[in-house]
């Protein structure tokens, strides 16, 4: 788990995940338009050359490989929240974030992160 809290850091640091202005589109289309809409709609500033839609799914991979076998899901859950706030969001944000990626990209762990 550590590991991939790493290796969602290094990305997101790589990507510029950096407190930068974003644009959501006017109208979202696709799953990768709604997920960048509602990034820019949660207050979350990123570099113009960030692949949004790849964080998503690293925030995704960082809950399907914390739950996987496991009983108790609430550590991958504050794992992953923890992991997002420590690369400069709010904890509001970084919830948001990871619902949003959970809600877009990865439904089957809805039950995890709450509504």
């Amino acid at each position: 788990m550590i590991r991939h809290r790493r290796a969602i850091a290094a990305a997101m640091a790589a990507a510029g995940f950096s407190m930068v202005a974003a644009v959501p589109s006017a109208h979202a289309e696709t799953a990768d338009e709604r997920f960048t809409q509602v990034v820019g709609s949660l207050g979350i500033r990123t570099a113009p050359d960030t692949d949004l839609p790849a964080v998503g799914q690293q925030v995704c991979d960082m809950l399907t490989t914390g739950v996987t076998g496991n009983v108790n899901p609430v550590p991958a859950v504050r794992g992953v929240v923890t992991t997002l706030a420590s690369n400069g969001m709010s904890r509001e944000q970084a919830v948001g974030l990871m619902k949003a990626s959970v809600a877009i990209y990865c439904p089957q762990h809805a039950r995890f992160v709450g509504r």
